[in-house]
């Protein structure tokens, strides 16, 4: 009997702390107004073509980060504009305003799968990359196929920014690692809640870029959306994909020829400093920008003008332009 009681408690707990799921924001209601969808197999991706204003022909795909979507690119979106003739954003399955389906198998693979089927349905066939945190991961992924030449797609250029891109520097963060606990996961997953959510997801932004609290609520209504909260614990699948194919993604950021450079933000907690060292020996041939100490783990968020300034000093130099 009492089994059935906590169970029931359980269930009751679950209802209570998640409901009513919080709708869009503003902000996100008007980034979804600006966007579109496109159907990856059974699912609904959703994305933006933004133009911009630089007509030779560069375009950039951006690849967003766990636990949030595409909108985490909004601060530096103009600034990308005036580097590219177009910016591409979407939110992969599993996050954003994308679906996400609980009873689905979530992995690197398959978002670079939606990756290469987004391009192709716009019909691009060379990009520019830049991504962040788990973005970092899948942006890897479309490096080596386009290193083994198993992808139509030409990779110009790659930005990195506060990913795991090492698994030996990369630290989840404590709710994470309970997250992947069988059993376990899917139960923390369901009993989130804003207020959790805006303890943890804080720690991760430096004691003085913390964002305000209409934008938590922005990060937390995309998180929600579509029952997000509920598959957490299926999306970090990746940090085990990380070991299980490092040879594969570290291996082809050491092989690759295209010109590949890191933002980096030092004060993140779950790739702490000791990240800047093992980058510079492990991949010496690619260049790093480590923003001012007290910037975090979102940079694009966090400082939006220095990231914007570091990835358009990039640029700069691919184009000849540069020292």
């Amino acid at each position: 009997m009492w089994v059935y009681i906590a169970v029931g408690v359980c269930i009751l707990a679950v209802v209570y702390v998640n409901y009513p799921i919080p709708p869009l924001t503003p902000a996100l209601t008007s980034w979804k107004n600006g966007g579109n969808f496109f159907k990856f197999r059974t699912f609904k991706i959703f994305y933006r073509v933004e133009k911009g204003s630089n007509k030779d022909g560069r375009v950039l795909l951006t690849i967003h980060g766990f636990p949030t979507s595409s909108h985490d690119w909004i601060k530096v979106l103009p600034d990308l504009k005036k580097q590219h003739s177009e910016v591409i954003l979407f939110d992969m399955i599993g996050f954003g305003l994308s679906d996400k389906p609980s009873d689905h198998d979530y992995s690197i693979m398959e978002q670079a799968d939606i990756a290469e089927a987004l391009l192709k349905k716009l019909k691009i066939t060379q990009i520019h990359l830049l991504s962040h945190d788990y973005g970092d991961t899948v942006a890897l992924e479309l490096l080596a196929r386009f290193n083994m030449k198993k992808t139509d797609l030409k990779v110009l250029s790659l930005c990195l920014s506060n990913g795991g891109v090492f698994p030996e520097t990369n630290f989840p963060r404590p709710l994470q690692k309970l997250l992947t606990v069988p059993y376990l996961g899917a139960i923390l997953s369901r009993l989130s809640f804003y207020g959790i959510f805006r303890k943890g997801f804080g720690e991760v932004f430096g004691v003085n870029t913390q964002p305000t609290e209409s934008e938590f609520r922005d990060f937390y209504a995309a998180i929600a959306n579509n029952h997000g909260y509920r598959i957490n614990y299926k999306l970090l699948g990746y940090i085990a994909e990380r070991s299980q194919h490092k040879n594969r993604w570290v291996g082809g950021l050491q092989e690759a020829t295209i010109p590949v450079h890191m933002i980096y933000g030092p004060s993140d907690p779950v790739n702490p400093p000791v990240f800047i060292d093992h980058y510079k020996k492990t991949v010496s041939r690619h260049s790093i920008t480590v923003l001012p100490s007290d910037i975090s783990h979102y940079p694009q968020w966090e400082a939006p003008e220095q990231f914007a300034k570091a990835y358009r000093e990039f640029h700069q130099r691919l184009s000849g332009k540069g020292k």
